[in-house]
Formats: structure tokens, C-alpha cells, sequence
């Protein structure tokens, strides 16, 4: 008499077919998924961090003279960084 080892969970049977059915390609989906996922991520993060840009240099703008001497930052800093295009990453004084 031979014995058949079975896993732990196998004892139980499934509760019936439909419970137990896995369509075809099932697993191919779920890549497809987790890739625009991800390109939806990288998007979204780029535009928030495009927002963040647009308003720190309106933001920029609006100091006064003593602000920037306190950040030590000349007007023709703020002029450059600026007159940039918000896909620019921000860069006063080579920081």
C-alpha cells in the first residue's frame, strides 16, 4: 500500500468549480498592469514635481531684496532660475 504525500492546504477540496477556475493568461494581465501602473506613477510624479517648480520660482519672484540678500541670492540668480522652463530642475548658486 503506497502512501501519496499531499501539501498541507490540499486535504480541503475546492468549494466547487467556480471557486476553483482560472481563466488563461491570467498571469500575462497582471505584467500589463503593473506596467502602466508604474508609467501612471512616473507620469503623476512628474507633474507634481513640475507643480512644486512652477510655484517655488513664482514664489522666487515675489522677494524682496532684503529676502535674497538673506538667502544670499542676487536678482540676477532669481532672473536666471527664473526664465527657465518648469521641466528644469532647480538650481541657484550651483546647488
Amino acid at each position: 500500500m503506497s502512501m501519496r504525500l499531499l501539501p498541507a492546504n490540499a486535504q480541503d477540496g475546492p468549494v466547487s468549480e467556480i471557486a476553483s477556475y482560472s481563466p488563461p493568461f491570467a498571469a500575462s494581465g497582471t505584467a500589463d498592469k503593473r506596467l502602466f501602473a508604474g508609467i501612471g506613477r512616473r507620469l503623476l510624479d512628474a507633474l507634481y514635481a513640475w507643480r512644486i517648480r512652477m510655484r517655488q520660482r513664482s514664489e522666487l519672484m515675489m522677494l524682496n531684496g532684503v529676502e535674497l540678500r538673506e538667502l544670499s541670492v542676487t536678482e540676477s540668480d532669481v532672473n536666471r532660475e527664473t526664465g527657465r522652463p518648469f521641466w528644469e530642475s532647480i538650481d541657484i548658486n550651483g546647488r
